[in-house]
């Protein structure tokens, strides 16, 4: 069959379907614009400019019907081709892949909610995007979270700023993971990363008539971070400069970048590891190990055969092309899926708003078919 037959039949044989639905008790509304950080500069360009983010937001209102979902894909001329471009695929291939739909919503009025509620920032990996995860992240809104993503520009797959002017990848080319690639590209990275996250808690803890920042039903005192890859790295290490950060989840997290200071000494709060059975690098689980070893904070590990990296974004849900291309891994999307939903919203429902652990680890002890750890260090 010919590469023009498939992109014809495709999208029957193999349609992209929308993201499962979020069960908390609340809608989930969004929100996104351009920032900038007139204290950094940007060493991506050659230009003397400042470092510049887009800065999505997702929040609880009140349950609401008949709303239009927003498309899963935003500004789909420029962003597919940049996909197609790193699934190395024909655009004509993914074309349909604009049609996905969220269950997140653009509203006109302001929240409607007196309650406060946690936030949480989430940062992707390298050639990710800041939507990545919008399953989980929905999830965690529609059960009374605001949580916050960016596209690091340069490092995302592609950042789309406000005035329409892209900026494409440049952190890196796939190669083979060596002590050069991690030291020339990725640590040297994880300073600007980690900058943009706390850039982010700077500007939401002055929300001097920020627009993004309008009524927002947050509680700026209770706060989380979640990454997936890179991006996990960039969340164990702004928790561990950061003393506003409470608790981190992690998706299949790449250590290998965090600092060997972090590693020695570990952590004093909370982490959640959440990812494959085994990296093709056994280092990194064991500079994972070392670092929870040395931390004096509960830790949670749970380990699921049969996925692969990607299984950990949203991409399973999407379609089973993926599976057959071998670009994710795991069987049943919908269970792992439900899985990251629950165990994520148990762990921040624990440690930012003081459910009791044991719900927790009796969940965690309970799934079938991973590998589970649990370590809660006694008080002194």
């Amino acid at each position: 069959m010919s590469l023009g037959n498939c992109t014809r039949i495709f999208p029957l044989i193999a349609p992209f379907s929308d993201l499962p639905a979020p069960t908390g008790p609340y809608s989930v509304a969004t929100r996104s614009a351009t920032w900038i950080d007139s204290s950094r500069d940007e060493t991506f360009t050659d230009q003397e400019d400042f470092r510049k983010i887009v800065v999505q937001v997702w929040f609880p209102v009140s349950k609401r019907e008949n709303l239009s979902p927003l498309p899963y894909i935003d500004d789909p001329e420029l962003r597919l081709p940049a996909i197609a471009k790193q699934l190395r695929l024909p655009q004509s291939l993914i074309n349909h892949f604009g049609e996905v739909k969220t269950h997140s919503f653009e509203i006109s009025d302001a929240p409607d909610l007196d309650e406060k509620f946690p936030l949480i920032l989430f940062s992707h990996g390298l050639s990710g995007m800041r939507f990545q995860n919008t399953s989980l992240i929905e999830e965690l809104a529609s059960n009374g979270y605001v949580v916050f993503a960016a596209d690091h520009s340069y490092g995302a797959n592609i950042t789309i700023f406000d005035d329409g002017e892209p900026a494409e990848y440049r952190a890196g080319k796939k190669r083979a993971l060596n002590e050069r690639f991690i030291n020339t590209i990725d640590l040297s990275q994880l300073e600007i990363l980690v900058g943009d996250l706390t850039f982010m808690l700077d500007m939401i803890a002055e929300d001097q008539g920020n627009p993004l920042l309008a009524k927002l039903p947050m509680d700026i005192h209770r706060i989380g971070v979640m990454g997936h890859s890179l991006g996990g790295a960039v969340a164990i290490n702004t928790m561990a400069i950061d003393d506003r950060v409470e608790a981190a989840m992690i998706l299949d997290g790449w250590y290998a970048p965090v600092p060997d200071s972090v590693v020695t000494r570990g952590l004093n709060k909370p982490i959640f590891h959440l990812g494959q059975k085994q990296w093709s690098d056994p280092g990194n689980y064991m500079r994972m190990n070392e670092m929870l070893s040395h931390g004096s904070g509960p830790t949670y590990k749970m380990l699921i055969p049969g996925t692969l990296h990607t299984d950990f974004t949203d991409m399973p849900l999407f379609t089973p092309f993926s599976l057959l291309i071998g670009y994710t891994s795991v069987q049943n999307p919908l269970w792992l899926n439900e899985l990251l939903r629950v165990n994520t919203t148990r762990f921040f429902d624990v440690y930012l708003k003081d459910h009791q652990p044991a719900k927790l680890q009796s969940q965690i002890l309970s799934e079938k078919d991973v590998t589970s750890y649990v370590f809660a260090p006694l008080s002194p």
